[in-house]
């Protein structure tokens, strides 16, 4: 019992050497199988190129797309790349055969296409190189982006880094993008199809557009910040209660529109009126235009005599104070004056056609006080008598004068006296 005892630790050991064994050889078989199965043998081919970018020993070899080997070695010979390609079967490589670096991620990983050619061009001996001018270098994603200048690639980086930001923690977002991208893509082939007419001039119209956009928008980041603020709390206050009062408007907007379109319907006729009225007030409103320079020099020209308004108002006070007084006095004479003139108009009416001759005798009688004398004597009358002053008493007419006692107006002026020395105007 003893022995058997000490024999299970010694079974129990190899076993798990023999397990420790089998892990460590599938490991192995594991880490190299990107090399090919260790005992199997395929066809070697050398490839010169002039730059491989990120290719690594052990990157794919593919034909058509379909992995066929792996890259065994990468030597560099006269400063050019030297790589060997080992493909996991005897496969046949002509000279007409063509090689190429290609990506395989967008994270920098690469292998290399071959196409073997066709038997016309003769097959490569193991000891043969396809040389550089039949094969295409990588192209590595820095000397696609070294292409564009320095304000560019630095925008990219941006927008890649944002892109990024952004999409971080939207994963089913991006799946439901990813999800619908079947059926937009088709539109998105039209969409790029009605672009790319006319040598995509409609698209370099709305590029230089959004171009001017945006900027247009340069130095406005925080007004444009403050703008979207100010939307978000409105689509905040729009979405509340779930959007129920918006639905709850919406499903009135057609009765809304319905009044609304009557209301405009109704005012058509008042828009007519005020059309005919804004088109009648033209004339002077292209009159008020024009005399708008003239008014603006009258407000400008009167701004001095304006200034001295207050002070002039201020001197004039006491006077416009007994002024008011004394027609405070004289408002009882208002009725009495108002009687007198209506009493006037009578007389007037009848003198006004003699005002010819009022006025001359007014200034017959200024011209006689006009002269004075040392004596101080202004006024002198003398007795003038003539045939007259004793004819005119009696009830003879005067044979030697003919003179009309009640002229008509102005026929005064006009009459003639007839006397014993001759004729004479009357005046």
């Amino acid at each position: 019992m003893a022995a058997i005892r000490r024999a299970r630790p010694s079974r129990a050991v190899l076993i798990g050497i023999g397990v420790l064994s089998v892990f460590v050889a599938s490991l192995l078989l594991a880490v190299n199988a990107t090399y090919g199965v260790p005992w199997q043998t395929g066809t070697q081919l050398k490839v010169a190129f002039n730059n491989v970018g990120a290719l690594q020993t052990g990157d794919d070899v593919r034909i058509a797309n379909v992995r066929v080997g792996h890259v065994k070695e990468i030597d560099l010979v006269d400063g050019r790349p030297l790589v060997v390609l080992t493909f996991d079967d005897d496969r046949k490589i002509y000279r007409n055969a063509t090689a190429v670096v290609d990506e395989r991620s967008a994270l920098g990983q690469k292998f290399i296409d071959v196409d073997p050619g066709d038997a016309s061009a003769g097959q490569l001996g193991p000891n043969d190189t396809l040389p550089a001018v039949k094969t295409t270098d990588a192209n590595e994603l820095s000397d696609v982006l070294r292409v564009l200048d320095e304000p560019t690639r630095k925008g990219l980086g941006t927008a890649v880094r944002e892109l990024g930001g952004g999409a971080g923690g939207h994963s089913q977002d991006v799946r439901d993008v990813l999800a619908a991208a079947p059926q937009m893509l088709p539109d998105l082939g039209t969409v790029a199809r009605a672009l790319s007419a006319d040598n995509g001039a409609d698209l370099r119209a709305v590029l230089a557009t959004a171009n001017s956009l945006a900027s247009r928008f340069a130095g406005r980041q925080q007004q444009l910040g403050e703008l979207l603020g100010q939307l978000d709390t409105t689509m905040r206050a729009v979405s509340v209660d779930n959007g129920k009062p918006l639905s709850e408007a919406l499903q009135r907007a057609p009765e809304t529109l319905r009044d609304v379109r009557g209301a405009l319907q109704t005012l058509r006729g008042p828009l007519a009126q005020t059309a005919s009225a804004a088109r009648q007030l033209e004339p002077g409103a292209v009159s008020l235009g024009q005399a708008t320079p003239d008014v603006r020099g009258v407000l400008r020209e009167a701004v001095g005599p304006l200034n001295k308004v207050p002070g002039v108002a201020g001197s004039a006070e006491p006077a416009v104070s007994d002024l008011e007084q004394t027609f405070a006095e004289t408002r009882p004479l208002a009725p009495v004056l108002t009687k007198a003139f209506g009493d006037l108009q009578v007389p007037l009416a009848v003198l006004k056609p003699y005002a010819p001759e009022i006025a001359s005798f007014f200034n017959n009688a200024s011209s006689a006080l006009s002269n004075g004398d040392a004596a101080g004597h202004w006024l002198r009358i003398y007795l003038n008598v003539g045939a007259e002053s004793v004819l005119g008493t009696l009830p003879i007419a005067d044979p030697t004068a003919s003179r009309d006692a009640y002229p008509a107006p102005g026929q005064a002026a006009k009459d003639r006296e007839n006397g014993p020395f001759g004729t004479r105007a009357g005046k």
